[in-house]
């Protein structure tokens, strides 16, 4: 029997007192279903799914449509923030966390960041009391109070100067009317709308290339030359971290050219924690002969672009991304949506245009063994000739191996 896919995640809007959707809350939903006391124990887990969902799976912009996503940060998350920008993002603290030292330094962190903190489920704990100071936003449950009043006595005891209370699990019109009553200002619950499931594509990872990644980054000499040498091996790695660049998460608003670019615009620690994110996921490899193809065509489409005078970096992500809708199992036109390349590299991608697109064009005749269709006369127009094509392909064998080889 067919069965549909399970949904990545699911989303509930937060609305303010004129009942406006202002956020969504992201929502992990684990497949198969789990109970609350294993949810818990895997919330390290649960947390990345949710940021790699709606970060890269999906696209935040589609998921929040440009509104915060309030997301629960487990201990782990608060030391290790994914340096999402913030406006993007708010910091859910869940109601178990321990005041320690640790934490309460992360929460500074955070907020010198400039991420927002919510306070999760907050009953006025010791603990919650310890970090109430530094929470932008207090979430009460009010099916965890006794009553309508509790809620109410709750803010009116707690309340600091700037804080936001949001009212959550809100079923219906009455308690709406007291809370907003009350003082609270945000509110969730079914009262408004049930979390809706969000479904699409998990794009899979290279364990191996994650964990080389990892291993580049924890060097203390690290620099960008080491890095970009292994994104260069890693289509599926350089397009989770290209399209986490070219996102609202990052706040970038230029278009991007390569991955050099990309790395530039990033930097080492913004990759640093994507990558942590990645280390803690379901890893899938793809064929190494996919990898093997994508490569060489990186390699030559760069030494070709060399000759003909064209920017070489550009012509190396042409051809190490020439293959991305077989790796990611996406369209070509959804990839360069994603990534935002420049209308250069986009034409060249998705139609063989312009320029570059002569270059792949060349390579994919030249893979099928069809050179009698190579356009000669277009190539020689670059100053390029038979010669320059078979000896840049064999080179490029020969250094697409010597690179694997270096990465065991």
């Amino acid at each position: 029997m067919h069965q549909d896919p399970p949904p990545l995640l699911a989303r509930q809007p937060i609305l303010d007192t004129h009942l406006q959707v202002v956020a969504y809350e992201l929502l992990y939903r684990p497949l198969p279903p789990l109970d609350q006391l294993a949810q818990s124990l895997c919330g390290d887990q649960a947390t990345r799914d949710v940021m790699v969902s709606a970060f890269q799976d999906l696209g935040i912009e589609q998921v929040t449509g440009g509104l915060p996503a309030y997301i629960n940060f487990t201990e782990h998350w608060l030391q290790n923030p994914p340096l999402l920008a913030p406006d993007t993002l708010v910091a859910e603290v869940i109601e178990y966390t321990q005041a320690n030292a640790q934490n309460l330094d992360a929460l500074q962190r955070l907020k010198r960041y400039g991420y927002r903190i919510a306070l999760d489920d907050f009953s006025a704990s010791p603990q919650q009391l310890a970090m109430l100071s530094m929470a932008d936003i207090v979430k009460v449950d009010l099916r965890l109070c006794r009553n309508l009043e509790d809620s109410a006595a709750l803010l009116n005891q707690h309340k600091r100067d700037g804080q936001i209370w949001l009212a959550e699990k809100v079923e219906d019109h009455e308690e709406f009317s007291f809370c907003l009553e009350a003082g609270y200002t945000l509110f969730q619950g079914y009262f408004f709308d049930r979390p809706k499931p969000l479904y699409g594509k998990r794009l899979a990872d290279n364990k191996v290339a994650v964990l080389q990644l990892l291993q580049v980054l924890n060097q203390p000499d690290v620099d960008m030359a080491s890095v970009e040498t292994l994104l260069h091996s890693e289509p599926q790695l350089s397009f989770k971290l290209l399209q986490l660049v070219n996102s609202a998460a990052v706040g970038c608003v230029s278009t991007i050219s390569s991955i050099k670019h990309a790395l530039v615009l990033a930097g080492l620690d913004r990759i640093r924690a994507w990558a942590n994110i990645l280390a803690l996921g379901r890893l899938d490899d793809k064929p190494f002969a996919l990898r093997e193809q994508a490569l060489v065509r990186a390699h030559c489409c760069r030494d070709l672009a060399a000759d003909a005078g064209l920017d070489t970096d550009t012509a190396f992500t042409l051809g190490l991304f020439s293959l991305l809708d077989a790796f990611t199992d996406l369209p070509m036109s959804d990839i360069c949506q994603r990534l935002r390349f420049d209308d250069e590299l986009t034409q060249a991608l998705l139609h063989q245009q312009g320029r570059y697109g002569l270059l792949l064009q060349t390579l994919q005749l030249l893979e099928r063994d069809h050179w009698p269709a190579i356009d000669w006369p277009a190539l020689q127009q670059l100053g390029l000739s038979r010669t320059h094509l078979h000896d840049h392909y064999r080179q490029a064998i020969d250094h697409s191996r010597e690179l694997f080889a270096q990465l065991g």
